[in-house]
């Protein structure tokens, strides 16, 4: 049996006498889709924090496909492939869909920007791209 994507092991986090997360545990399967629901205040964020690593946990564990990686920093974990999105996106709105998927390839190769190559004809930004735009 593979190892889930996600697993969280008895989450805490509070804010001094406030408990945001108390215990939470959860195990995210390959192919699975999980919503996460909640008034305000109720913890939602702080656990997706947690999780991308932009805020420490007082206690529990979060394992990526079976490593472990609650002390890691988010970029340690964005090379992993974990990362968060917000509500507002950051598209240049300018560029076409495959030339904003380029730049984040780029983003996670973790190389900078060429101004004298052109991009457009760079495979290793190019097949990568086309691949998570499912063009193939």
């Amino acid at each position: 049996m593979a190892e889930p994507v996600l697993e969280v092991r008895g989450l805490r986090k509070s804010f001094g006498a406030l408990k945001a997360t108390d215990g939470v545990s959860l195990t995210l399967e390959a192919g699975e889709i999980h919503a996460l629901i909640g008034p305000n205040g109720a913890g939602k964020s702080t656990l997706v924090a947690q999780i991308a690593g932009q805020l420490a946990p007082d206690a529990g564990e979060i394992w990526l496909a079976g490593r472990e990686i609650t002390g890691l920093s988010i970029a340690g974990r964005a090379r992993l492939g974990l990362g968060r999105t917000f509500q507002v996106s950051s598209l240049a709105l300018e560029f076409s869909v495959l030339r904003n998927v380029m730049l984040a390839v780029q983003g996670r190769r973790g190389s900078s920007f060429g101004f004298l190559a052109p991009v457009m004809c760079d495979s290793r930004l190019l097949e990568p791209a086309h691949a998570a735009a499912g063009g193939g």
